[in-house]
């Protein structure tokens, strides 16, 4: 991964950030998970990852809009295919392993992520497995919105 901007989480801004994205877990539960995340900053146009990069981490987008860009096959030729918007996660295959990104992540304004990477989440299983059951009912919700909006823009373009 590229030479991301990635520090602790500290209790101003970006803990109350956290703090409301993650309100469903309830006061326990952020406790529990808020030292686990990783803070993670990108200015404009730089990558979260890159096609063909190894996947070992979540990311929850808190601030920014970002784009997600797919190889077209013609002269290595980038197209968006979706714009993420504060509230989404980003790169949920990184749960799994032995997973490369299939796609580009780049910031299209300066943007501020949560991040997790599966030793954490093996670590949360160990200690709190209730708290990981929630984080990734959250995860697949999320997920399935974003499929159910991608499936209805291409019935209209079908």
């Amino acid at each position: 991964m590229n030479d991301l901007e990635r520090t602790e989480l500290s209790p101003d801004r970006e803990q109350k950030s956290l703090s409301e994205l993650f309100a469903f877990l309830g006061v326990e539960g952020l406790k529990a998970l808020v030292p686990m995340f990783t803070v993670v900053k990108l200015e404009q146009g730089m990558f979260l990852f890159q096609v063909g990069e190894s996947s070992g981490e979540v990311f929850l987008l808190a601030r920014g809009r970002l784009s997600v860009q797919k190889q077209t096959g013609f002269h290595r030729k980038m197209q968006v295919v979706a714009l993420l918007e504060p509230g989404t996660i980003v790169a949920e295959a990184g749960l799994l392993p032995g997973r490369v990104h299939s796609v580009s992540v780049r910031a299209i304004e300066p943007s501020l992520l949560y991040s997790l990477d599966r030793g954490q989440l093996e670590e949360l299983e160990r200690t709190e497995p209730h708290l990981l059951i929630q984080l990734l009912t959250r995860f697949l919700f999320i997920s399935s919105l974003r499929l159910e909006k991608t499936t209805e823009r291409l019935a209209h373009v079908l």
